[in-house]
Order: structure tokens, then sequence, then C-alpha cells
């Protein structure tokens, strides 16, 4: 292609479908359940669901939504093998996620119902209103950029993408950051540290190794040391990251 201005243009366009189309549009309260998750194959399987949704148009009608996957373009996205996919399918099929909504806390189980078709297809129902946490992108949503989750290896650097994610999203008049404590980043992470210090060593430090030499999105983190909170002759302890 001649590079001449209307070409230039055109190829910008083309590049920035591209890229509006690896966005998958999730409510926050949606991110919020599915970080303290512990399984991150379920989650690109869930992901990729959330990038067909939105391509397809498929349409929420009832209780439940009906969607038909190809499995052999779900395998090439997600770099999963079948073998894998089938196994976190029925997993996802024993996972129920919690949020609230109208003063209500809702328990729901992501996929109530999967068919594997080894012809190469995957029948999967969704309740409505789990479809539409994923597929609604009203005011408070996060856009999560799907080929750059899609490379990373350690679920919790997945789990920490989503949280980046979450955090970029903010309103341009506040603070890209957020405070912690161990006990919500456990719950978060699936873990049970009982040391900030080892929750830093074991699961930041390596994520941050893992996100700074791969992913578009890292981070950095400060230690909100406890001053009041000293003995004699020691350091003081972190009450928050």
């Amino acid at each position: 292609m001649v590079p001449t201005p209307e070409n230039i243009a055109k190829m910008k366009a083309l590049e920035e479908k591209e890229k509006l189309n690896n966005l998958a549009k999730i409510k926050n309260t949606l991110i919020e359940a599915l970080v303290k998750k512990n399984n991150y194959s379920a989650l690109k399987i869930l992901f990729f669901i959330s990038k067909d949704i939105a391509n397809s148009g498929f349409k929420s009608e009832g209780e439940l939504v009906n969607m038909i996957i190809d499995a052999k373009t779900l395998c090439s996205y997600t770099g999963l093998t079948t073998k894998t996919i089938n196994r976190n399918l029925i997993k996802m099929q024993e996972t129920s996620i919690s949020f609230y909504e109208d003063n209500k806390e809702i328990h729901m189980s992501l996929l109530p119902r999967i068919e594997i078709n080894y012809g190469g297809k995957l029948e999967v129902d969704m309740y409505s209103k789990v479809f539409n946490l994923i597929t609604e992108a009203r005011n408070k949503y996060t856009s999560i950029d799907l080929s750059n989750l899609m490379k990373l290896k350690s679920k919790h650097s997945i789990r920490m993408i989503m949280l980046l994610e979450y955090i970029s999203g903010f309103s341009e008049n506040i603070a890209k950051k957020k405070t912690y404590s161990l006990a919500e980043l456990n719950g978060m992470f699936g873990t049970n540290y009982k040391r900030t210090v080892d929750f830093v060593r074991k699961i930041l430090e390596p994520v941050k190794e893992e996100l700074d030499n791969i992913s578009k999105l890292s981070f950095v983190f400060t230690l909100h040391l406890d001053k009041d909170d000293v003995t004699r002759g020691g350091r003081p302890s972190a009450k928050g990251i």
C-alpha cells in the first residue's frame, strides 16, 4: 500500500478498529467478584466470551442467554488446549459470583449449563443478570485489553491486570491509585499470607516482573507503615499497600 495521507488514515482506522475489538467492557461489580477467583484459565475463557458477545450482538432474552462458541477460535485466542478449556468450563459451572443489586445480595453460577460438542462447537448458557454485568457499558465499566491479558501466564498477573484496569478507569480528577490492606489483598488474590512482606515477595514482585516484561500496563507500589505500632527497637509494621 502506497503511504499516501489517505492510505495512512485508513490504516490508522483499521488499527483503531482492531484495538476496539480487543476491549471487553465489563462492569466493575463483576471485576471485583472475578479478581477473588483462583483459576486463570477460566478467567481467560470468560473474557473471550465477553469479547465474543460484544462482537456477535447476542441479546438477553428471558432468564438465560444461550451462546454457541467455536472451540478452535477459543483455543487460538486464549492459547489454551481443548482439554484445558473443557476442564475449566466445568469448573466455571461450579463457580458462583456474588454481587449487590438494589439492596440485595445475589449469588449466581457463572455458567449454569455447558454442552461440549466434539464436532468443534461449545454451547453455553449464562444467566441474564451475569450477561448484563458483562455487556452493559454504562457510566461505570472497566475496559480490559484482551490481547494484553491473553499473553500472561500467571493467574496472579491476570488478577492484577483486572485490578489495574479498574484503577486506570478512575475519572481524570481522581488519582490513579488505591490502598488495600493485607486482608483485602489476600481476598482478591486467593492467598492467605500473614505478613505483608511475604505477600510483596511472593506475589507483588513476581507479578510486577511479568507485567514489566510483557504487559502494556504495570504498576508501582508503596508500603504504608503504621508508625504508632512500633515495638521497642523494632520496625513499624505495614498496614497497607
